[in-house]
This record gives structure tokens, sequence and C-alpha cells, in this order.
């Protein structure tokens, strides 16, 4: 039976990794924040002291995190993964960067023997929990294929976007996608709201043609909590999304090579981000 590690217990990668475990692998798991760790070792994954103890034991190691910073340091950071992969072993790399960091990885840890591919998520937490994600895989031609039947445990669909770099391509034209239209809905919304009219009507007749696509339905529920009400921990966990959101759209704008409309664009749908999610200070002008 294959044995596999996981790097990175964001909500994402807790989530996938529960899953995984669901099916009865063996998973070793590591992340900076304990508690994460201790929960997932509940349900039978076990804990490693880094990210380089992760990669001396499983065949295929998972990287979930935030940015390109964080994937170098676990691929070649201080108790990284260069200090115990070797040949024969898979390394797939889940988080949103730019493609150009897809394949400076790849050749990072081709130096120490591994081989290592994009195969990006996208669908959100709750596909993750039930093993229906949507996989965007860069190189998938020549991939293992023990790293395959992983990949066909998180997602119901993998698509192979093309070479390594390709899958993260992908996955920021995904997110451009979805935090636009997430933007739309807020300002649809607004819209609505301001004739007094009733949002719930919008949403009937989004469903009646079609408009509207499951993750942003999934996401209205956001748009109806009162600005008020965004304190504490909701605070916080919209902060971090604006973050990413943030955080994706500029990559989406280095990788874009289209008119000066377009950049405008990805970064007007950016700038709304704080507001879409109510984390915009009341003294900070709209």
């Amino acid at each position: 039976m294959t044995v596999y590690g996981y790097v990175g217990l964001g909500q994402m990668g807790e989530a996938m990794v529960g899953h995984l475990l669901s099916t009865g692998a063996t998973v070793h798991v590591f992340d900076l924040d304990v508690a994460r760790v201790d929960g997932l070792v509940t349900l039978g994954a076990l804990a490693a002291s880094s990210a380089a103890e992760v990669g001396a034991t499983a065949e295929v190691v998972s990287i979930c995190v935030p940015a390109a910073p964080h994937v170098e340091a676990v691929l070649s950071g201080p108790g990284g993964l260069s200090e115990s992969m070797t040949a024969g072993q898979t390394i797939l790399i889940h988080s949103t960067v730019a493609p150009e960091t897809m394949v400076s990885a790849r050749a990072t840890a081709a130096g120490f023997g591994a081989d290592l591919h994009d195969a990006c998520v996208a669908g959100g937490v709750e596909s993750a929990k039930t093993g229906e994600l949507v996989i965007l895989g860069g190189g998938l031609a020549d991939l293992a294929p023990e790293a395959m039947e992983v990949l066909n445990i998180y997602g119901s669909k993998v698509i192979d976007a093309g070479p390594v770099g390709s899958g993260a391509a992908l996955k920021l034209a995904f997110n451009t996608m979805t935090y636009a239209q997430f933007g739309a809905a807020a300002v649809a919304f607004d819209i609505v709201t301001n004739a007094g009219g009733d949002t719930s009507a919008l949403v009937e007749a989004w469903r009646h043609v079609g408009q509207l696509t499951r993750l942003t339905e999934n996401f209205l529920p956001v748009l109806s909590i009162p600005a008020k009400h965004v304190a504490g921990g909701l605070r916080e966990s919209f902060l971090a999304s604006v973050f990413l959101a943030e955080k994706d759209l500029e990559l989406a704008d280095a990788a874009l090579d289209g008119p000066p409309a377009f950049h405008r664009f990805l970064g007007a749908v950016s700038e709304a981000m704080p507001d879409v999610f109510h984390v915009r200070p009341t003294d900070e002008p709209r």
C-alpha cells in the first residue's frame, strides 16, 4: 500500500487529508500549527516533526501552503524535503502559485532526485471533504501511477493542463473567474437592495437561467451578513480570504499578456475584495 505525506494543513489541506484517511490510507502530516496536526492524528494520521520527516517515509508528498516562499521553504529550507527525498518519490504541489514557481520547484526537486508536478485544486473545502475536487495538473503524462491514484482520490475530475506549470496557469484563470463572479454578485446584491428589492428573487432568476455557479451560490450567504456582524474570528477568516484573493489576482495579472483594460479589470476586482467580504475599515475610503 502506498504511503502518503502532506505538508500544509490549512482548511484545504486538512479537508484533503481527512478524505484520504477515510479510504484507509497511511498519511504522514506536518504543519507549523501543531493543533492542526493533532486534529488529524485523531483521525488516523501520523504526525511528523518536519517536512523532511514526511519525505523520509512517504512515496508521494503533497504540499499545500500559501505562497511561493513557503513552497521553496518546504522543498529546500531547513528541515525541508531536500534533506530526505530521493529518486522514485513524487511531490505534488496543490498551492496556487505562478507557473514559473512550479517550473523552478520542479528543477529544485530534480536536484535531489524527486519528481515534482503541479496538481492545483479547485472546488472549495466542501468538495475536498468528499473527494470531489477538480485537479488541474501539469506534466501528468509522466506522473507515477501511485501519484495519479491519489489525485483520483482527492478529486472526481483530473484535468491534464499541459506541461509542468500549466496547471498553475489554469488555476489562476479559474480563480480569476471565481473572484470576478463573487464581485459581480456583490454589486448585483447592492443594486437590488438599494432599490428596495428582494435579493432572493435575484438568486431565483440566476438559478432559472443557469447563471449561478455552485461556487458562487455557496458564497452568497457571505453577502447577506451585515458588515457590523463581521467581527472576531469571522473577520479574521474573511481577512484571510481577502489576502488569498488579492495574492491570486496579482499572480493572474503578472501572467496576463493582454490589453491594459484587462489589467485594470483584475486590479478593480482585487480592490473590491475587502468590500465583498465586509472587512474594509469604516474609516477607509471605498
